[in-house]
Protein backbone atom coordinates (compact mmCIF):
# COMPACT_ATOMS: atom_id res chain seq x y z
CA UNK A 1 0.00 0.00 0.00
CA UNK A 2 1.18 3.58 -0.77
CA UNK A 3 0.95 6.19 1.72
CA UNK A 4 1.54 9.89 0.69
CA UNK A 5 1.55 13.46 2.47
CA UNK A 6 -1.55 15.57 2.29
CA UNK A 7 -3.12 18.77 3.36
CA UNK A 8 -5.86 19.57 5.89
CA UNK A 9 -7.98 20.82 2.41
CA UNK A 10 -7.68 17.31 0.79
CA UNK A 11 -4.73 17.75 -1.71
CA UNK A 12 -2.41 15.11 -1.52
CA UNK A 13 0.94 13.68 -3.23
CA UNK A 14 2.60 16.88 -1.32
CA UNK A 15 6.75 16.09 -1.58
CA UNK A 16 7.31 17.98 1.43
CA UNK A 17 6.47 16.71 4.79
CA UNK A 18 3.06 17.72 6.07
CA UNK A 19 2.20 16.19 9.22
CA UNK A 20 -1.30 14.59 7.48
CA UNK A 21 -0.51 11.26 5.73
CA UNK A 22 -3.48 8.92 3.97
CA UNK A 23 -2.84 5.36 1.83
CA UNK A 24 -4.51 3.76 -0.15
CA UNK A 25 -6.24 1.44 1.29
CA UNK A 26 -7.88 4.01 3.95
CA UNK A 27 -8.93 6.01 1.15
CA UNK A 28 -10.28 2.88 -0.60
CA UNK A 29 -12.28 2.11 2.70
CA UNK A 30 -13.31 5.78 2.77
CA UNK A 31 -14.83 5.61 -0.61
CA UNK A 32 -16.59 2.28 -0.12
CA UNK A 33 -18.12 3.90 3.01
CA UNK A 34 -19.17 7.19 1.10
CA UNK A 35 -20.89 5.11 -1.47
CA UNK A 36 -22.67 3.55 1.25
CA UNK A 37 -24.23 6.50 2.86
CA UNK A 38 -24.73 7.66 -1.05
CA UNK A 39 -27.15 5.22 -1.41
CA UNK A 40 -28.51 5.90 1.88
CA UNK A 41 -29.58 9.07 1.28
CA UNK A 42 -30.35 8.94 -2.20
CA UNK A 43 -32.94 5.51 -0.88
CA UNK A 44 -34.33 8.58 2.20
CA UNK A 45 -34.72 11.67 0.42
CA UNK A 46 -33.90 10.81 -3.43
CA UNK A 47 -30.57 12.93 -3.32
CA UNK A 48 -26.68 12.70 -3.12
CA UNK A 49 -25.83 14.00 0.17
CA UNK A 50 -23.90 17.43 -0.08
CA UNK A 51 -20.46 17.52 0.73
CA UNK A 52 -21.55 19.65 3.58
CA UNK A 53 -23.63 16.80 5.04
CA UNK A 54 -20.86 14.61 4.54
CA UNK A 55 -18.23 16.72 6.77
CA UNK A 56 -20.94 17.29 9.29
CA UNK A 57 -21.42 13.80 9.07
CA UNK A 58 -18.14 12.92 9.78
CA UNK A 59 -17.55 15.30 12.34
CA UNK A 60 -20.45 13.94 14.43
CA UNK A 61 -18.87 10.25 14.48
CA UNK A 62 -15.39 11.74 15.07
CA UNK A 63 -17.02 13.34 18.48
CA UNK A 64 -16.56 10.10 20.23
CA UNK A 65 -12.81 9.58 18.66
CA UNK A 66 -9.74 10.49 21.09
CA UNK A 67 -5.88 10.80 19.81
CA UNK A 68 -3.83 9.08 22.03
Amino acid sequence: MGWWNGTADGASLQSEETGIVWGDSVADTLDAAIAVIVADFKQAWGRKPTKVELRAGLEFALGAYEED
